[in-house]
């Protein structure tokens, strides 16, 4: 009985198989027939199917080639691309072909260690590797080329414009078909990153990182190039190789590798503003963080990170850190005052933005949060003033007492507020700050010169 029942289960998968190839293949023939409409009827019944192992490497090429065509008389450009960059890996590099001992099926995968991994947890022959050619891909090579160039030309046509959202689709395209002609996409995925970060779209920018992020995308690549001896051009080769031979039979001469720097600091720190700004989260937090445990300016976005997200427990903990590993930086200080003045513990507030100044005696964002936590009871006096107009001696009494309570508060302010504007006399809001608490302090003379110096500063 447990045989009928398994070899039930087998045929059926079959037939689920089969019927799969035949339809790719009825999608293949209405696309090289032109037939639009039936090429995509029948892509509609493999839905949510083609991800399946146990279809061909020549079905999925089919299959991705026939649905990019499709994507391409439509207009859906991204479309197009992504599904030709899908196609070259199904006709360029290895399969392993695994014969499934129980199912009698075969399973295909694209990496070795996939293919392992398989077998070390079913019952399978030995792989049989498959070398992948090119076929149908190049079919549509020369149409997916005139369109990468014509992609990236628009790309940095609309970068150069500030045409930020533009920039980035065209320039995330591009990658899709650089990709399909087999070439390094990272370059142009990270400039369409960089467009959507620039045109403050963060979460698409933060995607895109991410995605190259995972890649395991550097920047760093080397080329050799040489002089032509006939026309002086410089000339790229791919491999060291065949440079070396192209100098040797007198073509070229003065070959050499040229090797672009990595930019794997500035993706990581791009990544991380990304996520700040969008208030986000992300494990990739940690990553980047182990990284680069000494670079302060990571860390410091790291920080940002955990505290515009919410996660203030990390937050905390990783300026404690820092401060251990750093003493005389006033940033941790400073932030750990922040979030002691947020939870009303004042006290200690104070004493971490007194620390911010002793280990940078010109931090201005300090001295002005000393003066706005001397100024904190101005809301309560002011609310007692505002309900003591009256003309009773107890109202008279109350409005006076609590009027020069508030003047008090300011003059004892000034000095932290006069520091701050002195460190940067072209801040306006420090200029703005200032004159105001001498109004409050009723000295009149200093707020008369300190407005004109706020004028002169207005944008």
């Amino acid at each position: 009985m447990r045989k009928l029942i398994l070899s039930f289960a087998v045929i059926s998968f079959s037939v689920l198989v089969f019927g799969q190839e035949k339809e790719i293949d009825a999608a293949y023939t209405a696309i090289e027939a032109n037939d639009i409409a039936a090429a995509k009827a029948e892509l509609a019944q493999l839905d949510g199917q083609i991800e399946s192992n146990l279809l061909s490497p020549e079905s999925k090429a089919k299959y991705y080639y026939t649905a990019g065509k499709v994507a391409l008389t439509e207009g859906r450009s991204i479309d197009a691309a992504k599904m030709f960059s899908s196609l070259r890996k199904f006709e360029d590099g290895t399969a392993y072909a695994l014969k499934n001992k129980d199912s009698k099926a075969t399973e295909y995968y694209y990496t070795r260690s996939e293919a392992d991994a398989v077998i070390a947890k079913g019952n399978y022959n030995k792989p049989k590797e498959l070398t992948l050619s090119p076929n149908l891909i190049l079919k549509v090579e020369p149409q997916i080329r005139a369109k990468a160039e014509n992609m990236l030309n628009q790309a940095n046509a609309a970068s150069q414009a500030n045409k930020n959202a533009e920039a980035g689709e065209k320039f995330l395209e591009a990658s899709y078909l650089v990709e399909a002609l087999g070439g390094d996409s990272g370059l142009f995925k990270y400039n369409a990153g960089l467009s959507y970060h620039k045109g403050n779209d963060f979460q698409k920018a933060f995607d895109i990182y991410k995605e190259l992020i995972d890649q395991g995308y550097t920047g760093e690549s080397s080329k050799w190039v040489g002089t032509d001896k006939n026309t002086g051009e410089q000339v790229t080769f791919n491999t060291k190789e065949d440079a070396e031979l192209q100098q040797k039979i007198g073509l070229v001469t003065g070959i050499k590798m040229i090797k672009s720097d990595s930019v794997e600091r500035d993706l990581f720190k791009y990544t991380l503003s990304a996520l700040g700004s969008l208030k986000k989260y992300d494990a990739v937090t940690e990553t980047i963080s182990n990284k680069y445990p000494n670079d302060q300016e990571i860390q410091n976005l790291v920080g940002n990170v955990y505290y515009f997200s919410g996660k203030e427990e990390m937050f905390i903990s990783k300026l404690e850190q820092e401060i251990k590993a750093n003493p005389n930086n006033p940033v941790n200080y400073f932030n750990l005052g922040v979030i002691n003045m947020d939870k009303g513990n004042d006290e200690k507030a104070k004493e971490y933005f007194e620390k911010a100044i002793q280990a940078d005696p010109t931090y201005k964002n300090a001295y002005t949060n000393l003066a706005l936590l001397i100024v904190k009871p101005e809301k309560e006096y002011v609310e007692i003033i505002n309900n003591n107009l009256g003309s009773s001696a107890k109202e008279k009494g109350l409005y006076k007492e609590y009027t020069e309570k508030r003047k008090a508060l300011y003059i004892k302010a000034i000095p932290y507020l006069e520091k701050a504007f002195e460190i940067d006399k072209n801040d306006y809001d420090a200029a703005r700050t200032l004159r105001q608490a001498y109004q409050a302090a009723e000295m009149f003379d200093e707020e008369d010169s300190m407005r004109a110096i706020e004028n002169s500063l207005k944008k």
